[in-house]
């Protein structure tokens, strides 16, 4: 109940607890590969954003300080249990899919910023199946809920990760939607 609260007044405040309004704040940075991860980025060292991590992966991220996953894929995108296997390493586990029907949901964008806000004391590998669903979602998050202008924050979304065309496509239809 308070925990539901605290997020409702964020969310009524506008304020974000990613970084600050400046993009000194945000501590973006290359990260060494994870496991079987490569091109992870990091936020202020405690949201890594990467790519999908296989079971070898997920199964030493506890021993790496990680407490929480959160997946941004759709369920027929997976091709193992990974709740199952994140729990049983003693994290918590998260699924927020960002896509439906090739596009990026509003809902799903205020819903994974939560996800984020609600373990902001903890270390999360935050993923999709590369990394480009997750720096366009940071993206938005920066427009939406910071205020950055829109070609900066997708130029800080190919520093994170984006480097699918058709990601970079399906985000400027979504920044399109919501300037409406």
């Amino acid at each position: 109940m308070i925990k539901s609260l605290l997020l409702s007044l964020i969310f009524i405040s506008g304020v974000s607890l990613i970084g600050g309004a400046h993009e000194s704040d945000l501590g973006l940075k290359k990260e060494p590969p994870i496991g079987t991860l490569i091109g992870v980025t990091s936020l202020q060292n405690w949201l890594y954003m990467a790519g999908q991590p296989d079971q070898m992966t997920i199964m030493e991220l506890k021993d790496k300080g990680f407490e929480v996953v959160i997946n941004i894929r759709g369920k027929e995108e997976m091709n193992f249990d990974e709740k199952a296997l994140v729990e049983e390493n003693n994290m918590a586990y998260f699924n927020v899919p960002l896509l439906k029907d090739g596009e990026i949901q509003e809902q799903a964008v205020i819903d994974i910023l939560a996800v984020v806000e609600a373990n902001r004391d903890k270390k999360i590998l935050f993923h999709c199946t590369s990394g480009n669903r997750i720096a366009a979602w940071f993206a938005a998050h920066l427009i939406r809920d910071k205020g950055y202008e829109k070609e900066r924050a997708i130029t800080l979304a190919k520093q994170a990760g984006l480097t699918s065309a058709n990601t970079e496509r399906m985000l400027r239809n979504y920044l399109a939607k919501i300037a409406k």
